[in-house]
């Protein structure tokens, strides 16, 4: 949604007084560059993702124990579909600009890519929302994290909130001929110029308040809170050994949690910003060199391709599983074992003296270490 590129005063492609942006005319060296860097994001996601979602499903134990692990599924399925359809956005745009197809299949194709692109990124950022907050219970010492059932109920209901979010797109894109005689997707919200752009800035404010600047602050204080409160598991009164352990898993997660709370940060500010500028100052947008716009909307995509590999960063639980996932013996191993149809379910305990609280809380944070 906020990685679409829409032109700014835009839209009214029956008329010759449109502002002529500077992304309009980007030269053949941008347009490569910045191709070969969506191309690079699509690879990337599909192989990062796709690991991720192998991963997630080969830890049959976790699994059962941790629903935790169909969020990550939740986010990386997410993070492909934003991948795939935000590439063959702006490839296309690259190549043949805002030109389309005429008929019902134009019409039909321009509403459901755009669609596409704006409801894959709203799932995904609302699924890392409630990650953090699944995350907040698990380190919580009375509050069990997310079941099964609420894990599903979760999933659920993130995409039906992105799709509800995103329902204007199939309003607002639409294909029309323009005073050439060709066809384009254009975003239109109403034939007149002036409502069509105070409406616009309201959709690019309500898409920055709702997509970043809450789920920003609600990381933030989630994760701050989770911080201390592993930080606090030193001060558990267990032997040096295990708090040695201790330390240096609290030191992995609290890395892991600033690396994803900054990295969504960067990725998304640039192009929120870009957005608003659009709106508000549209001769400003339309001055800015080409490459530094496409570079916005190709960070902000790029945040996708990125998160897989955030957890292969810093989880070792993951790397092991993506060693054992990918390894031939253990694939023969799965397979053996699958058809015997083995059960290893394990029920958490429910009461928590110090030691077995501490057990807990070091098992729910499996899923992120």
């Amino acid at each position: 949604m906020n990685g679409t590129y829409n032109s700014s005063t835009t839209t009214n492609i029956s008329t010759q007084e449109e502002t002529k942006c500077a992304i309009e005319d980007a030269n053949s060296i941008t347009k490569t560059l910045v191709i070969l860097g969506f191309a690079l994001v699509l690879v990337s996601s599909l192989v990062g993702n796709s690991l991720l979602i192998r991963v997630a499903l080969w830890d049959k134990e976790a699994r059962k124990k941790f629903p935790f692990n169909f969020l990550i599924i939740n986010m990386a399925i997410a993070d492909i579909m934003n991948a795939s359809s935000a590439s063959l956005v702006f490839i296309l745009f690259l190549k043949i600009g805002r030109r389309w197809v005429s008929g019902i299949f134009g019409q039909i194709s321009c509403k459901v890519l755009y669609f596409t692109v704006g409801f894959s990124v709203a799932a995904s950022i609302l699924t890392v929302v409630v990650m953090g907050l699944d995350r907040l219970m698990a380190a919580h010492a009375t509050i069990r994290p997310l079941t099964k059932k609420g894990v599903r109920q979760a999933m659920a209901l993130i995409w039906i909130l992105a799709g509800l979010f995103c329902i204007p797109y199939f309003y607002i894109f639409k294909v029309e001929e323009g005073p050439d005689g060709k066809h384009y997707c254009i975003r239109r919200w109403s034939e007149d110029i002036e409502k069509h752009i105070q409406i616009l800035e309201i959709e690019e404010l309500t898409k920055f308040v709702v997509l970043y600047v809450l789920p920003l602050i609600f990381m933030v204080i989630c994760y701050a809170i989770i911080a201390c409160r592993i930080r606090r598991r030193s001060e558990l009164p267990v032997g040096s050994n295990t708090r040695s352990k201790i330390v240096q898993q609290n030191q992995r997660v609290v890395r892991m949690i600033v690396a994803i709370v900054v990295i969504f940060a960067v990725c998304w500010l640039p192009v929120h910003v870009n957005h608003l500028l659009r709106s508000f100052d549209v001769e400003t947008y339309c001055k800015l060199p080409a490459f530094l716009i496409l570079s916005f909307f190709w960070l902000a995509h790029a945040n996708c391709a990125i998160n897989p590999w955030v957890w292969f960063m810093f989880s070792r639980h993951f790397r092991g599983l993506l060693k054992a996932s990918t390894s031939i013996k253990s694939i023969e191993k799965r397979w053996t074992e699958s058809k015997k149809g083995r059960n290893g379910h394990i029920p958490l305990t429910a009461k928590r003296s110090t030691m077995k609280r501490l057990i807990i809380i070091e098992e729910n944070n499996d899923a992120m270490i």
